[in-house]
């Protein structure tokens, strides 16, 4: 569990860096790739809440009590 908790906390990071490079591309002189920010922003949130909630169910398996 604690792999898999890991995991969706690495892939929303990545997902609201997708998010960015939606926005960030209007920087670089092209337009808002509205697509990636949404998708970005969508799939960051699911999967950080996910991993948020999984967290808080499975906490005592984080913490070892000697």
């Amino acid at each position: 569990m604690r792999l898999f908790i890991t995991t969706l906390s690495l892939l929303c990071v990545i997902a609201f860096g997708y998010a960015l490079a939606g926005y960030g591309s209007s920087l670089m002189g092209g337009a808002i790739n509205t697509d990636y920010v949404i998708k970005g922003l969508g799939a960051g949130a699911v999967c950080g809440g996910l991993a948020m909630i999984l967290w808080y169910r499975h906490r005592k398996d984080f913490f070892d009590e000697d």
